[in-house]
């Protein structure tokens, strides 16, 4: 992956951990996809540190990418429920939370510009939140290293 100078990479999740102002989840399962990057959110658009309290964590895996990020509990709750991240939300539980799971897009076209829409879970947990991408595996496998959070 190409160095972004806005994430610093954390080379373990305990590094992970002293980078930002909550404790890291970390998936239980990763159906066999293997930790890629540990990546904390660092500098704004404009080149500006970012507070500690407002960064966000990026575990990249070869299959999915997996973003935590404290927001209040008013905003995680906002963003992941009503912030739309693909077509047609499909309203889900992930270890009792409120969440929205969104399929994989189709393949587009050899010509089309745009990439495959990712499929998504995305949830809160009190004032975290959580959500995990892939433009290659389906919603089902992902729900399954989301619940592994817990």
């Amino acid at each position: 992956m190409k160095k972004n100078p806005h994430f610093e990479t954390a080379l373990s999740w305990k590094e992970a951990e002293t980078l930002v102002t909550f404790k890291p989840l970390k998936p239980s399962r990763t159906e066999g996809f293997t930790l890629q990057s540990i990546e904390i959110f660092v500098l704004d658009h404009k080149h500006r540190q970012v507070p500690v309290s407002e960064r966000s964590l990026e575990a990249h895996y070869e299959g999915f990418v997996l973003s935590q990020s404290r927001k209040g509990k008013k905003e995680a709750r906002r963003q992941a429920l009503e912030v739309p991240y693909g077509r047609f939300p499909v309203k889900a539980k992930i270890a009792g939370h409120d969440a929205h799971v969104y399929e994989l897009g189709p393949e587009p076209e050899a010509d089309d510009i745009d990439p495959r829409s990712p499929s998504v879970v995305v949830w809160h947990d009190s004032e975290m939140l959580l959500l995990i991408a892939s433009d290659r595996l389906p919603p089902e496998t992902l729900v399954r290293v989301a619940e592994s959070l817990y």
